[in-house]
């Protein structure tokens, strides 16, 4: 039986009915090792997000501002930002993220069956509490917060990573921010706005919504928090919040299935308008119905109070005729009043005064109106989809136009102009002094407002952030100093090129000339790369349609112009020198065009077409003298630069030529350069691989995975840059498209830095280094850009922290310590290493060691076989020629048929013992004897037989001729050498048992080499003398060769001259007998 009991009606009732009990994955008690206080030093790499350039506002719902602060909120991505303006008009921000593993400081529960939302205050310490107060022990079950660090935990999916912020709202006091967001479990966030309150914890998170929040609005009191999903979701939610702790209960909740595009309170009461839809919501605890449900295990387990969920009530407003309108906006100007604009210019009005909600038509303003907000001196804006502005006096027009006249008359006032006529404002919001509008382009203005009395009442723009408009392409860092005096640059698909300082303000723009080719089956033409010169004086651009741009940054006009290729240009590199400039740009039409300068005009020098498919990727290596390119043919393609002299001009033409091409498996996604090594290459392919070449061989050095260290998926790395740091080995970062993230790799694969921010597809990374900081390594920024038009700015700190040094500065000793000479661990350790010679001794022959006449002798070793005999090497014996068996009559034959002789190869003649007897390898490859002990005569012997062995090999084969001096002192050295050899055997004697053994070894084979010797010139005398007709002639030009070849065996030493003599006498005895 489990020891978790799976029924709620099992459970004992001294448990508690404030535990929750979950199954762990295993039935014992969880032992997590302990681990040592002390660490060693290592390289530790953090990534802060540093700035945001952008925003993905679209609308009124995901911008708010504090009218009688200095702070507004806005959406970028997944986080939410807060901007405050100073004195100075200077802007400070600060960014809400929350992970979705992150648990909120407040618990919350799910009325519609929704998991419930653990906190950071669950700990084991207080479910232990509980075992022990209803008597059961230790508890086998894991705490929630141990869920995640469990070896079966599954990771969060890339799914459950990408969630974009869709609506932000400030409460009235100014102390919380809440966060609505869309994906994949949506929550609503409520984050603390103090300064030393965390950023990336959230107090309460809220996940009843499905699909998306739309919207969420504060109510005037702070008490409320509405939060409005999308049209799919179809819930309103109301939530109390706890003003101290920032914990939300929900009060009541409804249907609301309309498309809602703003939300806004009016007293206590809520309104919605949207397409053919003006509904108030009644917030009254009176008016609200109770409806009784049952109480969920989660809610008992977090003590909520609050289980009983209330229904909403709410009623449509009468629209008449304007039953038909998109309604846009709705602004609270009175506690029991409101506006509410359309999209045709129709200025309205909500009374409530009476519980009413009397809806009427005031004023037209003349032009669709995308957002309204009223400033702290009673003045309305009115934000206009032509990029204007008309501000109206709100307490005027309720006065005078109450009942309104029928028709309602044109709002007289000026409109001021923000932007052009092309762009229209998404959103407007008041500060204290300040008017703050967010445009189509994604541009934040701060406005500076005038006076009551002045007209125009909006002054003149005092801060710009600009933006691109449409999705950012890329990014690339500028050589310092420069003409725009830039860090970095990014450019849009829309033709527009931003160049930044290191703080992300906009230094200077470019909008690129793009041509439009007017026919229905064209796509419209985009800018696709761009790329500055190494003096940043020009800035290469290349389209959709293939044409490549030559722009002078200074003014900003085209230079040179070129139709490159036939389809879209996908990338540009460029290298620059004293002498020489090449342009290379690749394209999807599988061609390579290089153009080279000519004093001031660039002409065509080669057009490459090895590609089987689009070229992807150019570079240009740091000499200039290599050009790579990478192609969705899976191929990498080296060229080297080469030069050639005319005969007729005598000028030199270059091209590039191929030196290799590296087969990769699948398709590359990007390349870039290794900041430290030439010639090494990082490239990333489909596969979710990151590989490091050297394009001198080919051959891949390193290549991983880059997968996440949780154990989640892998992901396709789509931009590289190369981090080298002094400290560490260097990094690799990049971003992904697949989970919209930004990673920092070691070379070893290693992921030691994760972020997520972007909610699109991540386009292009780029690095570059601040300026006025001493610290080198916290100098480092990344920027990374994505198809939402955001750019992110982060900080990548690569500082080491040596943990060793701080722990042992803040340790002290105690006096009764014992000192280090002390401890045992502290002493070296125990080494017995044996020496080669000592190693040599254990692999002789039990034979040939003299053993010590002892009681207990010590085991002895047997004789290793060598691994190339087939079998045990056969024992030597004396030669049966001195045997006393010889003198006593012994037939001619015991010679070769004594059983213990050598195996020697025996004579053709005698086939039957070729057949009894053992196959033998050559000698040289027997076991050693013990004489050849190294740095020993014996096999310093050994050593100079097989050199002269090699000699006499290559004397064979070789075709050089030797000289006379080089024979002259070979002649002199072996004749020394021999004289040296004898006068060392005459010395010690030579063995005769030996030597009868080594006659008795090779006797049969000389024996019978010598009679197919002499039978062979037996036979050719005798064919030349029937030719020729007659017995006794000179000797035959055939036994002349076969002296010479004997001769030649004499001097190849196959058969020494002793051995030679030895046989010799066994022939003559042979005849004699």
């Amino acid at each position: 039986m489990s020891l978790t009991p799976s029924n709620s009606r099992m459970m004992s009732p001294a448990w508690g009915a404030s535990l929750k009990l979950t199954p762990a994955h295993s039935p014992y008690l969880k032992n997590t090792p302990l681990r040592s206080p002390v660490k060693t030093s290592r390289p530790e790499v953090s990534l802060a997000l540093k700035q945001v350039i952008g925003t993905t506002t679209s609308s009124a719902n995901a911008f708010d501002s504090l009218p009688s602060g200095r702070t507004f909120a806005f959406t970028a991505g997944a986080a939410a930002v807060i901007a405050e303006v100073d004195d100075e008009h200077r802007l400070t921000q600060r960014f809400y993220r929350a992970r979705p593993t992150t648990n909120p400081l407040n618990p919350s529960s799910s009325v519609y069956g929704g998991p419930s939302t653990p906190t950071q205050n669950e700990s084991r310490n207080r479910i232990a509490a509980s075992l022990r107060d209803a008597g059961i022990g230790a508890s086998p079950l894991a705490s929630p917060g141990d869920w995640t660090d469990s070896p079966g935990a599954k990771a969060w999916t890339a799914k459950e990573r990408i969630k974009a912020a869709t609506c932000v709202s400030f409460s009235p006091d100014g102390k919380f921010l809440a966060v609505g967001e869309t994906g994949y479990k949506p929550r609503v966030l409520i984050f603390s706005t103090s300064p030393d309150a965390p950023s990336d914890t959230p107090l309460t998170s809220l996940l009843d919504h499905t699909f998306g929040v739309n919207c969420v609005a504060f109510s005037p009191d702070s008490q409320y928090l509405a939060s409005l999903g999308s049209t799919n979701d179809g819930f309103l939610y109301i939530w109390s919040v706890n003003s101290r702790t920032g914990a939300a209960t929900l009060l009541a909740s409804n249907r609301c299935t309309s498309n809602v595009s703003r939300m806004a309170w009016l007293g206590n009461s809520l309104i919605t308008v949207g397409t053919r839809h003006v509904k108030v919501w009644r917030v009254d605890d009176s008016s609200l119905t109770s409806r009784g449900s049952k109480p969920r295990q989660s809610d008992m387990s977090f003590n909520l109070p609050n289980v009983q969920h209330k229904t909403l009530p709410g009623r449509n407003c009468l629209l008449e005729t304007l039953l038909e309108a998109n309604f846009t906006s709705v602004v609270a100007v009175a506690p029991s009043k409101a506006v509410v604009s359309s999209d045709k210019g129709d200025i309205c009005i909500i009374d409530d005064t009476d519980g009413g909600q009397r809806f009427m038509k005031l004023a037209d303003a003349g032009f669709s109106v995308t957002s309204m907000a009223v400033d702290l001196k009673g003045r309305l804006h009115l934000a206009s989809s032509q990029g204007g502005l008309k501000t109206l006096n709100v307490s005027d027009m309720i006065g005078a136009l109450t009942p309104p006249p029928s028709p309602p008359p044109r709002v007289e006032s000026p409109v001021v102009a923000l932007t052009s006529d092309s762009l229209h404002i998404e959103a407007v919001a008041p500060l204290f002094n300040y008017l703050v509008t967010v445009d189509s382009q994604h541009s934040i203005r701060l406005s500076k407002l005038c006076a009551a009395e002045d007209e125009s009442v909006v002054g003149e723009v005092v801060q710009q952030m600009p933006a691109h408009g449409g999705p950012v392409l890329g990014v690339a860092t500028l050589a310092q100093p420069n003409v725009c005096e830039a860090f970095f640059y990014t450019w849009s698909a829309s033709g527009s090129v931003l160049f930044w300082n290191q703080d992300g303000v906009c230094k200077d723009s470019i909008q690129v000339t793009l041509e439009q080719v007017e026919s229905a089956d064209t796509d419209p033409n985009e800018l696709k790369v761009a790329l500055a010169s190494v003096d940043s004086k020009h800035l290469i651009t290349g389209d959709k349609y293939g044409v490549l741009r030559m722009i002078d940054c200074r003014t900003k006009s085209g230079i040179h112009e070129f139709k490159a290729h036939a389809n879209e240009v996908t990338d540009i590199a460029i290298y620059e020198d004293t002498t020489s400039a090449y342009l290379a740009s690749a394209s999807r039409d599988r061609t390579v065009q290089i153009f080279t300068r000519r004093t001031d005009t660039w002409d065509l020098m080669q057009t490459l077409d090895e590609h089987v498919g689009a070229v992807t990727g150019i570079v240009f290596s740091k000499n200039g003298s290599r050009l790579v390119s990478c192609s969705s043919d899976r191929t990498l393609v080296v060229r080297e630069l080469v030069s050639r002299k005319n005969d007729e001009d005598g000028d030199a033409t270059q091209a590039f030529i191929i030196l290799r091409t590296v087969i990769l498996k699948t398709s590359p996604v990007s390349m870039a350069w290794d900041s430290d090594q030439d010639d090494i290459l990082l490239v990333s392919t489909i596969d979710r691989q990151l590989h490091k070449y050297d394009l001198r061989t080919g051959h891949c050095l390193n290549s991983f995975r880059a997968a996440d260290t949780d154990g989640g998926d892998a992901v396709v790395l789509s931009s590289l840059a190369h981090v080298s740091r002094p400290l560490g080995s260097p990094l690799i970062a990049g971003v992904s498209s697949t989970d919209k993230s930004i990673r920092l790799y070691e070379d070893n694969g290693t992921l030691i830095a994760r972020d997520y921010g972007h909610t699109e597809g991540v386009t292009s990374v780029a690095l570059y280094k601040s300026q006025g900081t001493h610290d080198e390594e916290s100098s480092r920024k990344l920027v990374s850009v994505a198809v939402d038009g955001t750019i992110f700015v982060w900080n990548l700190d690569l500082k080491v922290a040596n943990r060793y040094n701080d722990m042992s500065k803040s340790v002290e000793m105690d006096p009764s310590t014992p000192t280090n000479h002390d401890l045992l661990a502290t002493r070296p350790p125990l080494r017995r290493v044996f020496s080669q010679s000592e190693l040599a001794r254990f692999q002789r022959s039990p034979e040939d060691d003299s053993a010590t006449p002892t009681g207990n002798r010590s085991p002895k070793l047997r004789k290793r076989v060598s691994k190339f005999s087939l079998a045990q090497a056969p024992k030597l014996d004396p030669s049966p020629i001195q045997r006393d068996a010889r003198a006593a009559g012994s037939g001619p034959g015991t010679l070769r048929k004594n059983r213990n002789r050598s195996p020697s190869p025996p004579s053709p003649r005698n086939l039957q013992g070729l057949a009894k007897r053992r196959s033998s390898v050559d000698v040289r490859m027997r076991t050693k004897p013990s004489t050849s002990e190294f740095g020993s005569l014996g096999s310093t012997t050994e050593g100079l037989c097989r050199t002269l062995r090699a000699y006499r090999k290559r004397l064979a084969t070789s075709t050089d001729n030797l000289t006379s001096e080089h024979v002259r002192e070979v002649e002199r050295e072996l004749a020394q050498t021999a004289r040296a050899v004898g006068e060392k055997a005459k010395s010690k004697g030579v063995n005769e048992e030996v030597m009868a053994k080594l006659l008795d070894q090779y006797s049969e084979r000389l024996v019978s080499m010598l009679d197919e010797r002499i039978a062979a010139s037996v036979a050719l005398r005798v064919r030349e003398n029937s030719e020729g007709g007659m017995s006794g002639g000179p000797t035959s030009p055939a036994m002349e060769r076969s002296d010479e070849q004997g001769q030649e065996q004499d001097m190849d030493g196959t058969f020494p001259s002793k051995a030679n003599a030895g046989v010799e006498s066994i022939n003559e005895h042979k005849d004699e007998d």
